[in-house]
């Protein structure tokens, strides 16, 4: 499509923007640098840098206690497994709910794995969305637990489909994986124990499926590392307040009703879980429970996917999505404006060392870092990049920390998502293609999640 050529043109032209800027700034150290003091943005420019600061702040301390808490929460889905030995009887139907549409390449793979489950007392509701190609006949799987459902409506959307399934299901626990998701043998097996009071949902571990495919697996794959496994548990440190990631996750049938079900939003997922905890509930984190997902392998689909994402964001940021007490809730949600933030900056930055380029001298002044803090900073955010990265993977996290410097150039994507977002019209024109994955990756998903 000629428009996701051009938002790939806004891609490169941001990282070749940034690097600029980065470059201008350190040769700019050692000079006197002459500004014209008679245009001032000093105070527009400090409001956004002070958000910019409030995520940098909130960014060191998640990662900081990831790396004392991971543990921790690990050792606690181990105890309560062995507490609850009752669920060795699998006496509880566990629903599996995949929502498909145009999965044909993935989704007989997802049913197989599903289907090697150590639990064995569960039931697969395969709902094939307005599907257009061959995924209905592909859930055609012969095993009496396997049902596939050829849904058509006018509307399209994730939580249509949910919805359905929800209705279609027999099950105690409600399991929603996307059609791409291949869980860990014993997934549910080491997830339902964590259903009991206080929880009502528990969230798995996702983990890349297909990060070895190329360099934009690699580069989705480090950011996964980085931001999923570490909010997870700061969340469930703090509160129980685990959010929900859209696939892998186990919920009580009767309480999602009670809550009123999914929403057909963008992100639905992001939209429950604040549902669930304004009710009081509290959410799990069940890092034991693999789920393996995969990225998207290309630019124009990482743009779209994530241009939804960034749309359902912006769509709930004039909604009360956190309670008032849930201070990582509230900056969280406040994200979109961070970005928008981070985007004023930037280009205040951007302009202002183009116009000193071209004319030696900058056209305004602006609030800003002094380079020592900003050596400071940096340098914290990238130690603290690696050892979250070596906390998850062990020496497999050095070869995947190398990418470091690579992945904090191409994260500043951010910038042209949250701009697209605008312009998403509805889910079913940012749908994600799946079925990218080589060998190296195959034997990854095949294995059991390293942290027993």
């Amino acid at each position: 499509m000629k428009s996701d050529k051009l938002w790939v043109f806004l891609f490169f032209s941001v990282m070749a923007l940034w690097l600029f800027v980065l470059i201008s700034i350190l040769r700019l150290s050692n000079t006197n640098v002459l500004v014209d003091r008679e245009v001032d943005l000093s105070l527009p420019t400090l409001v956004a840098l002070d958000f910019n600061l409030l995520y940098l702040f909130t960014s060191i301390f998640v990662f900081a206690v990831f790396l004392i808490g991971f543990d921790k929460v690990q050792r606690y889905q181990r105890k309560i497994k062995i507490m609850n030995l009752s669920y060795m009887k699998q006496e509880d139907l566990c629903s599996i709910i995949i929502p498909a549409r145009n999965e044909e390449s993935v989704i007989r793979r997802t049913i197989v794995t599903c289907l090697q489950q150590t639990y064995r007392n569960i039931e697969i509701l395969v709902i094939c969305h307005n599907s257009t190609d061959g995924t209905f006949e592909q859930a055609q799987v012969e095993d009496r637990r396997v049902k596939a459902f050829n849904l058509n409506t006018k509307e399209t959307g994730k939580a249509i489909a949910l919805n359905y399934g929800v209705e279609k299901a027999n099950g105690k626990y409600i399991l929603v994986i996307d059609a791409d998701g291949l869980m860990s043998k014993d997934f549910i097996e080491n997830a339902l124990p964590l259903l009991d009071e206080p929880f009502v949902a528990v969230q798995g571990r996702c983990v890349p499926s297909n990060r070895n495919y190329n360099f934009v697996t690699k580069m989705l794959s480090l950011e996964d590392d980085l931001w999923f496994a570490p909010f997870c548990t700061v969340r469930t440190i703090f509160g129980n307040r685990c959010p929900l990631a859209g696939t892998g996750f186990i919920i009580i049938k009767d309480i999602l009703i009670k809550a009123g079900m999914f929403s057909n939003n963008l992100v639905d997922d992001y939209e429950l879980t604040y549902r669930l905890l304004r009710k009081k509930y509290s959410i799990a984190y069940a890092p034991l429970s693999v789920i393996y997902d995969e990225k998207p392998p290309t630019i124009e689909l990482m743009l779209r996917q994530r241009a939804r994402w960034a749309k359902g964001f912006l769509s709930l940021i004039n909604k009360r999505i956190a309670t008032p007490n849930d201070i990582l809730g509230n900056i969280y949600w406040l994200s979109p404006i961070g970005i928008l933030s981070g985007m004023v900056m930037f280009l205040v930055t951007a302009y202002a060392s183009i116009h000193n380029l071209l004319f030696e001298y900058f056209p305004y002044t602006f609030s800003y870092l002094s380079l020592n803090l900003w050596y400071l900073f940096a340098g914290m955010i990238f130690i603290l990049y690696v050892l979250v990265i070596i906390k998850q993977h062990g020496r497999k996290g050095i070869k995947y920390a190398a990418y470091i410097p690579l992945y904090i150039i191409f994260s500043q994507y951010v910038l042209v998502i949250t701009l697209r977002g605008f312009f998403v019209r509805s889910w079913g024109t940012t749908k994600t293609t799946h079925g990218f994955m080589v060998k190296e990756d195959k034997k990854t998903v095949d294995e059991v999640a390293r942290f027993k």
